[in-house]
Protein backbone atom coordinates (compact mmCIF):
# COMPACT_ATOMS: atom_id res chain seq x y z
CA UNK A 1 0.00 0.00 0.00
CA UNK A 2 3.03 2.16 1.12
CA UNK A 3 4.31 1.66 -2.43
CA UNK A 4 1.19 2.31 -4.33
CA UNK A 5 0.87 5.73 -1.67
CA UNK A 6 4.30 6.82 -3.19
CA UNK A 7 3.32 6.34 -6.81
CA UNK A 8 0.53 8.31 -6.60
CA UNK A 9 2.42 11.02 -4.48
CA UNK A 10 5.44 11.06 -7.12
CA UNK A 11 2.40 11.58 -9.83
CA UNK A 12 0.70 14.69 -8.67
CA UNK A 13 4.17 15.77 -6.98
CA UNK A 14 6.78 15.32 -9.25
CA UNK A 15 10.39 15.63 -7.54
CA UNK A 16 12.53 18.68 -8.95
CA UNK A 17 14.27 18.19 -12.35
CA UNK A 18 17.81 18.47 -13.14
CA UNK A 19 17.86 19.61 -16.46
CA UNK A 20 21.33 19.21 -17.07
CA UNK A 21 21.91 16.25 -15.45
CA UNK A 22 18.38 14.53 -17.44
CA UNK A 23 19.29 15.85 -20.60
CA UNK A 24 22.69 14.21 -20.71
CA UNK A 25 20.50 10.83 -19.93
CA UNK A 26 18.10 11.52 -22.55
CA UNK A 27 20.71 11.98 -25.08
CA UNK A 28 22.01 8.53 -24.04
CA UNK A 29 18.24 7.25 -24.00
CA UNK A 30 18.22 8.61 -27.47
CA UNK A 31 21.54 7.26 -28.48
CA UNK A 32 21.39 3.90 -27.37
CA UNK A 33 17.63 2.61 -26.94
CA UNK A 34 17.11 0.68 -30.88
CA UNK A 35 13.58 -0.61 -28.90
CA UNK A 36 12.67 3.71 -28.67
CA UNK A 37 12.94 4.05 -32.16
CA UNK A 38 11.46 1.30 -33.69
CA UNK A 39 7.99 1.45 -31.57
CA UNK A 40 8.40 5.97 -32.18
CA UNK A 41 8.21 4.75 -36.14
CA UNK A 42 5.01 3.13 -36.00
CA UNK A 43 3.08 4.45 -38.90
CA UNK A 44 -0.46 3.92 -37.54
CA UNK A 45 -0.21 7.33 -36.49
CA UNK A 46 -1.80 8.25 -39.57
CA UNK A 47 -5.38 7.17 -38.68
CA UNK A 48 -5.32 8.47 -34.97
CA UNK A 49 -7.92 11.55 -34.87
CA UNK A 50 -6.01 14.14 -34.28
CA UNK A 51 -4.18 13.64 -37.91
CA UNK A 52 -7.71 13.01 -39.29
CA UNK A 53 -8.37 16.66 -38.12
CA UNK A 54 -5.38 18.40 -38.99
CA UNK A 55 -6.13 16.56 -42.57
CA UNK A 56 -9.54 18.07 -42.76
CA UNK A 57 -8.73 21.75 -41.55
CA UNK A 58 -5.83 22.04 -44.35
CA UNK A 59 -7.20 23.61 -47.73
CA UNK A 60 -5.07 23.29 -50.93
CA UNK A 61 -4.00 26.82 -50.85
CA UNK A 62 -2.42 26.35 -47.35
CA UNK A 63 1.24 26.66 -46.36
CA UNK A 64 1.51 24.52 -42.82
CA UNK A 65 4.43 24.08 -40.60
CA UNK A 66 5.05 21.19 -38.27
CA UNK A 67 6.92 21.76 -34.93
CA UNK A 68 8.35 18.35 -34.38
CA UNK A 69 7.84 16.49 -37.51
CA UNK A 70 10.18 13.40 -36.17
CA UNK A 71 10.03 10.95 -39.16
CA UNK A 72 7.85 12.93 -41.57
CA UNK A 73 4.85 10.55 -41.99
CA UNK A 74 2.42 13.29 -41.11
CA UNK A 75 3.94 16.33 -42.94
CA UNK A 76 4.72 13.84 -46.14
CA UNK A 77 0.61 13.42 -46.11
CA UNK A 78 0.50 17.10 -45.71
CA UNK A 79 2.28 18.11 -48.47
CA UNK A 80 0.05 16.09 -51.00
CA UNK A 81 -2.57 18.46 -49.82
CA UNK A 82 -1.35 21.91 -49.53
CA UNK A 83 0.57 24.45 -51.58
CA UNK A 84 3.77 24.08 -49.11
CA UNK A 85 4.65 21.77 -46.29
CA UNK A 86 7.56 22.32 -43.85
CA UNK A 87 8.28 20.60 -41.02
CA UNK A 88 11.31 21.19 -37.95
CA UNK A 89 12.70 18.71 -35.66
CA UNK A 90 15.99 18.99 -34.00
CA UNK A 91 17.13 15.29 -34.60
CA UNK A 92 19.32 13.87 -37.56
CA UNK A 93 17.70 10.60 -37.22
CA UNK A 94 14.11 11.67 -37.93
CA UNK A 95 15.27 14.41 -39.96
CA UNK A 96 16.69 11.46 -42.32
CA UNK A 97 13.83 9.44 -42.18
CA UNK A 98 11.31 12.77 -42.70
CA UNK A 99 13.89 13.55 -45.88
CA UNK A 100 13.65 9.76 -47.75
CA UNK A 101 10.05 10.15 -48.04
CA UNK A 102 9.16 11.38 -51.34
CA UNK A 103 6.96 13.88 -52.11
CA UNK A 104 6.83 18.30 -52.20
CA UNK A 105 7.21 18.73 -48.09
CA UNK A 106 10.48 20.31 -46.52
CA UNK A 107 12.15 19.06 -43.37
CA UNK A 108 14.96 21.35 -41.55
CA UNK A 109 16.67 20.75 -38.34
CA UNK A 110 16.36 23.63 -36.06
CA UNK A 111 15.12 24.06 -32.65
CA UNK A 112 11.10 24.45 -32.20
CA UNK A 113 11.13 27.15 -29.69
CA UNK A 114 13.14 29.40 -32.51
CA UNK A 115 12.13 28.20 -36.23
CA UNK A 116 13.83 30.44 -39.00
CA UNK A 117 10.69 31.52 -40.51
CA UNK A 118 9.50 34.99 -40.90
CA UNK A 119 6.25 36.51 -38.68
CA UNK A 120 2.91 35.80 -39.99
CA UNK A 121 3.45 33.32 -42.75
CA UNK A 122 1.80 30.28 -42.27
CA UNK A 123 -1.88 29.22 -42.49
CA UNK A 124 -1.39 26.60 -40.01
CA UNK A 125 1.06 25.60 -37.51
CA UNK A 126 0.69 22.09 -35.99
CA UNK A 127 2.22 20.21 -33.34
CA UNK A 128 1.46 16.44 -32.76
CA UNK A 129 2.77 14.27 -29.28
CA UNK A 130 5.96 16.54 -28.97
CA UNK A 131 5.09 19.02 -26.41
CA UNK A 132 5.83 16.79 -23.68
CA UNK A 133 9.20 16.04 -24.85
CA UNK A 134 10.15 20.01 -24.69
CA UNK A 135 11.55 21.58 -21.58
CA UNK A 136 10.02 24.83 -22.36
CA UNK A 137 6.45 24.06 -24.03
CA UNK A 138 5.32 27.91 -23.50
CA UNK A 139 8.55 29.01 -25.74
CA UNK A 140 7.69 26.47 -28.70
CA UNK A 141 3.66 27.73 -28.46
CA UNK A 142 4.76 31.71 -28.88
CA UNK A 143 6.66 30.58 -31.48
CA UNK A 144 4.29 28.57 -33.24
CA UNK A 145 1.64 31.66 -32.74
CA UNK A 146 4.57 34.07 -33.95
CA UNK A 147 4.51 32.44 -37.25
CA UNK A 148 0.63 32.05 -37.82
CA UNK A 149 -0.65 34.54 -39.93
CA UNK A 150 -3.46 36.55 -38.31
CA UNK A 151 -6.78 34.36 -38.87
CA UNK A 152 -4.99 31.35 -39.14
CA UNK A 153 -4.82 28.36 -37.36
CA UNK A 154 -2.71 27.18 -34.09
CA UNK A 155 -3.26 23.43 -33.54
CA UNK A 156 -1.41 21.12 -30.92
CA UNK A 157 -1.99 17.79 -29.34
CA UNK A 158 -0.15 16.22 -26.80
CA UNK A 159 -0.81 13.74 -23.53
CA UNK A 160 -2.51 15.06 -20.31
CA UNK A 161 0.40 14.46 -17.64
CA UNK A 162 -2.29 15.64 -15.02
CA UNK A 163 -4.85 12.64 -16.39
CA UNK A 164 -7.11 11.13 -13.81
CA UNK A 165 -7.30 8.03 -15.93
CA UNK A 166 -10.98 8.34 -15.82
CA UNK A 167 -11.78 5.67 -18.76
CA UNK A 168 -10.17 3.22 -16.49
CA UNK A 169 -11.99 0.97 -13.78
CA UNK A 170 -9.78 1.92 -10.77
CA UNK A 171 -9.88 1.05 -6.92
CA UNK A 172 -12.38 3.22 -5.46
CA UNK A 173 -9.40 4.63 -2.79
CA UNK A 174 -7.16 4.84 -6.19
CA UNK A 175 -9.73 7.26 -7.50
CA UNK A 176 -10.17 8.54 -4.30
CA UNK A 177 -6.40 9.88 -3.86
CA UNK A 178 -6.13 10.25 -7.51
CA UNK A 179 -8.86 13.27 -7.42
CA UNK A 180 -8.02 14.50 -3.81
CA UNK A 181 -4.18 15.41 -5.90
CA UNK A 182 -6.33 17.10 -8.87
CA UNK A 183 -7.80 19.65 -6.49
CA UNK A 184 -4.66 20.47 -4.70
CA UNK A 185 -2.89 20.58 -7.63
CA UNK A 186 -6.28 22.58 -9.16
CA UNK A 187 -6.66 24.73 -7.02
CA UNK A 188 -3.49 25.45 -5.38
CA UNK A 189 -0.18 23.22 -6.42
CA UNK A 190 0.64 25.04 -9.77
CA UNK A 191 3.16 27.84 -10.61
CA UNK A 192 2.88 30.71 -12.88
CA UNK A 193 4.07 28.38 -15.86
CA UNK A 194 1.07 26.42 -17.81
CA UNK A 195 4.04 23.48 -17.68
CA UNK A 196 5.56 21.55 -15.19
CA UNK A 197 9.14 19.79 -16.07
CA UNK A 198 8.33 15.77 -14.47
CA UNK A 199 11.61 13.21 -14.97
CA UNK A 200 11.25 11.03 -17.60
CA UNK A 201 11.37 6.79 -17.21
CA UNK A 202 14.32 5.62 -19.07
CA UNK A 203 14.98 2.89 -17.62
CA UNK A 204 12.23 0.85 -18.45
CA UNK A 205 11.75 -2.35 -20.17
CA UNK A 206 9.90 -2.47 -22.59
CA UNK A 207 9.36 1.03 -23.45
CA UNK A 208 6.23 3.12 -23.65
CA UNK A 209 5.40 5.83 -26.05
CA UNK A 210 5.60 8.62 -22.86
CA UNK A 211 8.53 7.03 -21.42
CA UNK A 212 10.59 10.21 -22.10
CA UNK A 213 8.01 12.66 -21.15
CA UNK A 214 9.86 16.04 -19.49
CA UNK A 215 6.83 18.23 -19.15
CA UNK A 216 3.14 17.78 -18.56
CA UNK A 217 1.07 21.23 -19.79
CA UNK A 218 -1.74 21.73 -17.70
CA UNK A 219 -5.29 22.40 -19.68
CA UNK A 220 -6.80 24.54 -17.25
CA UNK A 221 -4.21 27.48 -17.75
CA UNK A 222 -3.85 27.20 -21.83
CA UNK A 223 -6.72 29.09 -22.83
CA UNK A 224 -5.44 32.59 -20.91
CA UNK A 225 -2.02 31.76 -21.77
CA UNK A 226 -3.15 31.48 -25.60
CA UNK A 227 -5.38 34.92 -25.16
CA UNK A 228 -2.42 36.59 -23.77
CA UNK A 229 -0.41 35.99 -26.44
CA UNK A 230 -3.06 36.82 -29.43
CA UNK A 231 -4.63 33.37 -29.85
CA UNK A 232 -8.15 32.93 -29.78
CA UNK A 233 -9.10 29.34 -28.65
CA UNK A 234 -12.00 27.94 -30.62
CA UNK A 235 -11.58 24.27 -29.17
CA UNK A 236 -9.74 23.18 -25.61
CA UNK A 237 -10.56 19.55 -25.16
CA UNK A 238 -8.93 16.18 -22.99
CA UNK A 239 -11.64 13.74 -23.93
CA UNK A 240 -11.27 13.94 -27.51
CA UNK A 241 -9.41 10.66 -27.62
CA UNK A 242 -11.41 8.66 -25.90
CA UNK A 243 -14.69 10.27 -27.73
CA UNK A 244 -12.60 8.56 -30.88
CA UNK A 245 -13.37 5.20 -29.89
CA UNK A 246 -16.57 5.07 -27.90
CA UNK A 247 -18.01 1.75 -28.40
CA UNK A 248 -22.10 3.08 -27.29
CA UNK A 249 -23.78 5.86 -26.91
CA UNK A 250 -23.97 5.92 -23.06
CA UNK A 251 -20.39 5.89 -23.01
CA UNK A 252 -20.11 9.08 -25.60
CA UNK A 253 -22.19 10.82 -23.17
CA UNK A 254 -20.75 10.26 -20.26
CA UNK A 255 -17.42 11.58 -21.77
CA UNK A 256 -19.60 14.47 -23.25
CA UNK A 257 -20.65 14.82 -19.67
CA UNK A 258 -17.39 15.25 -18.45
CA UNK A 259 -16.05 17.29 -20.71
CA UNK A 260 -18.95 20.21 -19.47
CA UNK A 261 -17.79 19.60 -16.25
CA UNK A 262 -16.29 22.75 -14.36
CA UNK A 263 -13.16 20.06 -12.92
CA UNK A 264 -13.09 17.15 -14.55
CA UNK A 265 -13.35 18.65 -17.77
CA UNK A 266 -9.37 19.32 -17.45
CA UNK A 267 -8.25 15.95 -16.41
CA UNK A 268 -8.84 13.39 -19.26
CA UNK A 269 -6.26 11.54 -21.13
CA UNK A 270 -5.10 13.62 -23.62
CA UNK A 271 -5.23 17.33 -24.30
CA UNK A 272 -6.63 18.91 -27.96
CA UNK A 273 -6.07 22.90 -28.39
CA UNK A 274 -7.55 24.66 -31.82
CA UNK A 275 -6.73 28.52 -31.70
CA UNK A 276 -6.80 31.09 -34.11
CA UNK A 277 -4.46 34.09 -34.22
CA UNK A 278 -6.06 37.17 -33.62
CA UNK A 279 -5.99 40.04 -36.36
CA UNK A 280 -3.71 42.57 -33.85
CA UNK A 281 -1.85 39.64 -31.59
CA UNK A 282 1.21 40.73 -29.40
CA UNK A 283 2.99 37.88 -28.11
CA UNK A 284 3.42 38.53 -24.19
Amino acid sequence: MLSGLAKIARYWWPPRVDIPVTAAKLSRFYAERSDYHAMTANEDKIDHPQVRMLMEMAKPSDFVVEFGCGGGLILHALGKRVRQAIGFDISTEALGRARRRPGRHFAVQADVARIPLSDGCADIAYSLEVLEHIWDAEAVIREMIRVTKPGGSVFFTTPNGYSLDLQLKLRPVVRALNVAGALTVHYAGRSGRIYQNIPPDLDVHPVYPDCDMITRIHPRDLAAFAERNGCQVERLETFFFQLSKVRSEAERERYLGLERHPFYRFYGDHIMFLGRKKQCATLA
